[in-house]
């Protein structure tokens, strides 16, 4: 059959674009008032989840890749609905963790939104060919032809969409200025957003999708731009693979960040590559010293590959498994399945190299495509196996009960962390070690990640008490000063962790310092005869001999903390100095002190 990619929609396609569009816009107004209703959906992510993902995956596909409205194949994108909603109904049961109201939802959907997005635009690749040819795609060239087409299809509209509700902002604006608020008022109402941008969307998709001219002469540009750039990039990597024997790798893993800068660089040559050589014909680009050079930098890049796995491979041996790191390593398998069919063709397919990696192109999209699609479901969520690591590491003692990370189970997991922790409590590890439960029931009765409610009973001291490490060992902590810090609200009531609380000996006003979880700043409690008073914060100054500074960098006073003599607030402990911030109280009662001390000296 004819590619009908250079020709544009017909009437009956076009009308059914923009209505589909307009349709999904009316779902999404429906999804919305469900939650401002709290209807039973609301009730359980699960369902609002996997309505959301069919609500937005599904219409989303047809909108970019439909062909003609009345093509049987048009049927076949329905077979996705069960997947999205499965998927979203998945992510949904993840969710399913307290947590607070914040911009760009849970965190969890931006890595599942980026994730399925990418599995259906390269789905959609093969849906477009599919419908254009009648046939399975077999050859690479009509696949690269729509990845250009659909990648800036979707930059121009999300361009147009961005500009018309600009001029929508404007044009409130203007009214606002001379007291009229109607429109205002009515471009904020979902029922004028959700459809009429959705409307909008589909008007503009159909334009975009009719000018394929235009979008042609933009890729052109855009290709003249990379095949400028291609040479540079494949210059830097055989730079950095000449002078690695003479700097060793240490200088690499130093950095924390090896992994990173090795796999931006190898997906950007990689990318721009394809974007290059493209042509089975003896029209290759670049001269053949330059064009040498390019295929060399692409036959080293498993080098590359395998420098950035055991980049994440030592952070992961020195921290343990987590889901971002978990992410790195799919992504650095995937790559690595990449450079080295690239790698492996180049070598044993030189003069037809260029059809073979064509070839290789359409099995690996459809492997990137599947695994992305395969982690977002119970079959390989990446969040159980990091919590089953994690744990594991703590039962095995690579990490202690102190350094264990109780909140990212709790929150970063989802209800995979949450189900470990809770198996964890349950374990026979956990019923010897008391402390370990406590934290435990104290990490699950945590509303959000950063909960300000007490999670102790704060009528019973014994129990607060326990919310504190106290140094020395043999100290302990006054009733009338844990009262205080109940009757403060302390953040040490609402933590996991203990507080580290410092008994300072000396025989000045600062006797108590208490330091949160996370934070660097010391809370001095001293008594005087009102009772206790919270005198300020201590925050570290630096060291007091240059040589030393890095030595008190994020570093809390022992007890031996002393006033420097002459000196205002200032403190030291060691080698490192300390300042004192003190409270607007404490100031007002020096006052008053001073005050009633000169009038003593007077009378």
């Amino acid at each position: 059959m004819e590619d009908n990619r250079l020709n544009t929609l017909d009437p009956a396609t076009s009308l059914g674009l923009i209505f589909l569009a307009f349709v999904q816009g009316c779902a999404l107004y429906a999804l919305h008032l469900a939650i401002d209703h709290e209807y039973w959906l609301v009730a359980d992510q699960r369902w609002l989840k996997a309505l959301y993902t069919v609500a937005v995956a599904l219409p989303a596909f047809y909108l970019i890749s439909i062909v003609r409205l009345r093509d049987r194949i048009n049927f076949l994108p329905l077979l996705l609905a069960p997947l999205l909603f499965w998927l979203g109904w998945h992510l949904g049961w993840v969710e399913q963790v307290p947590e607070p109201q914040q911009w760009g939802g849970h965190p969890f959907t931006f890595a599942f939104c980026m994730a399925v997005g990418t599995a259906l635009f390269i789905l959609a690749l093969f849906f477009r060919s599919s419908a254009a040819s009648g046939t399975w795609p077999k050859t690479y060239q009509p696949m690269l032809n729509y990845s250009w087409e659909h990648a800036l299809t979707i930059a121009q509209l999300g361009l147009f969409i961005g500009v018309f509700w600009s001029l929508l902002s404007l044009w409130a604006a203007l009214f606002s200025a001379i007291g009229l608020d109607f429109f205002k008022t009515l471009f904020q109402t979902p029922a004028f957003f959700y459809p009429v941008t959705w409307l909008v969307i589909g008007m503009g998709l159909v334009m975009v999708r009719n000018r394929f001219r235009f979008i042609a002469s933009v890729r052109l540009m855009c290709e003249a731009l990379i095949k400028a750039l291609l040479p540079l990039v494949a210059l830097i990597l055989l730079m950095f693979f000449a002078v690695l024997p003479w700097t060793g790798l240490q200088p690499i893993w130093d950095t924390g960040r090896a992994a990173q800068i090795l796999m931006a660089l190898m997906l950007t040559l990689l990318l721009f590559f394809n974007a290059v050589f493209y042509q089975t014909d003896n029209k290759l680009p670049y001269p053949i010293w330059l064009r040498s050079a390019v295929m060399l930098a692409v036959v080293l890049l498993p080098i590359g590959s395998l420098l950035a796995a055991w980049a994440l491979w030592l952070r992961i041996d020195q921290y343990g498994l987590s889901l971002d790191r978990l992410w790195a390593a799919l992504l650095q398998v995937l790559t690595a399945a990449f450079t080295f069919s690239y790698s492996l063709i180049l070598l044993w397919r030189r003069q037809a190299a260029v059809p073979n990696l064509q070839r290789a192109n359409i099995g690996l999209a459809l492997l990137v495509a599947g695994a992305l699609i395969v982690v977002n479901t119970p079959l390989a969520d990446m969040r159980h196996w990091v919590a089953q690591h994690q744990v594991k590491r703590l039962i095995d003692g690579r990490t202690t009960v102190d350094a264990f990370d109780y909140r990212y189970l709790r929150f970063h997991l989802g209800q995979p962390g949450s189900l470990a922790l809770q198996a964890l409590a349950d374990s026979e590890f956990a019923q010897s070690r008391p402390e370990l439960i406590r934290r435990i029931d104290l990490s699950l009765k945590q509303t959000n990640r950063w909960n300000q409610d007490p999670l102790v009973d704060t009528h019973n001291l014994d129990d607060v008490a326990h919310q504190f490490s106290v140094n020395p060992e043999d100290a302990t902590l006054p009733e009338p000063l844990l009262a205080l810090l109940i009757e403060q609200g302390s953040a040490c009531l609402s933590q996991v962790e203990p507080c580290q609380a410092f008994q300072v000996s000396n025989e000045h006003e600062l006797q108590w310092l208490i330091y949160a979880s996370y934070s660097s700043h010391g809370q001095v409690y001293t008594e005087h005869n009102a009772g206790w008073q919270h005198l300020g914060t201590l925050t570290e100054l630096g060291a007091a001999q240059d040589e030393n500074a890095d030595g008190c960098r994020n570093t809390k006073p022992s007890t031996d903390l002393q006033p420097i003599p002459g000196s205002l607030n200032a403190y030291q402990s060691g080698n490192c100095l300390y300042s004192l911030r003190p409270t607007l109280e404490s100031v007002r009662q020096q006052i008053q002190a001073r005050a009633e001390s000169n009038d003593a000296r007077i009378n």
